[in-house]
């Protein structure tokens, strides 16, 4: 029976062969568009009609969703770690060392017992996965939950504000999150008029992701029709 790896490297592996048949190359922060998640969506009930899919020594089986979230949190880490980077700082924001953007008390609070200069890969992805758990950004759609869980690694409580204070606009959130950066640069600017612009960097990089994303969800839509519906005839 197949992985629960298995299934995730091969629907990944699914996703690049239709890009590629459709000669388009999958930017780095991009998370699959409408037309693989529809995809995916039937590949994965083909296989469940052949019987259940295990995770490997739990011998627990995992459902679509699952596998849904698993690829949503994986594209959402690879912008987030586009923007981190892998380099060590000593000193993160005046607080403490850091790599991969995760502090060390963070780290530590969530399971690792190293020196966080030498947190291997694996150790980020779960201590990002956890972050992603507490977020609730699984529960959010595309690309939502991309500006969520990225708000949420800068700050969890700014982060639930401004969820509710959007209403999920996702203009609004990030409106909001600018405002909120402009003011912590303005009430103290000593400590952070150093980061405003990284700030407004990576927020203009989340608009250009999602105008991706709308872009490709409009192409995937096909031209309209004559009838006013959309799609092909």
């Amino acid at each position: 029976m197949a992985s629960y790896t298995d299934l995730i490297q091969a629907a990944m592996q699914y996703q690049n062969l239709y890009l590629e048949r459709r000669g388009t190359k999958a930017p780095a922060a991009r998370v699959t568009d409408a037309s693989f998640d529809k995809l995916l969506t039937r590949s994965i009930e083909k296989t469940a009609t052949k019987g259940p899919v295990y995770t490997g020594a739990s011998q627990s089986p995992i459902s679509p969703e699952e596998v849904e979230d698993q690829l949503k949190f994986r594209e959402c880490l690879k912008f987030v770690l586009s923007q981190e980077g892998s380099k060590y700082v000593s000193d993160d924001g005046g607080k403490e060392a850091s790599r991969y953007g995760i502090l060390q008390s963070t780290a530590k609070a969530l399971g690792f017992k190293g020196d966080i200069r030498n947190i291997s890969k694996g150790d980020v992805e779960k201590i990002y996965k956890k972050l992603w758990d507490k977020s609730g950004a699984k529960a959010l759609a595309y690309p939502m939950a991309l500006v969520h869980f990225d708000t949420f690694i800068n700050s969890p409580a700014a982060a639930k504000r401004l969820l509710k204070r959007s209403d999920g606009d996702l203009e609004v959130y990030l409106d909001s999150r600018e405002q909120r950066y402009t003011r912590l640069a303005e009430v103290r600017p000593q400590s952070y008029n150093k980061y405003l612009k990284g700030w407004k960097g990576r927020i203009s990089s989340l608009k250009n992701v999602i105008s991706e994303y709308k872009r490709l969800t409009v192409a995937d839509a096909g031209p309209s029709r004559t009838d006013g519906t959309e799609g092909p005839a």
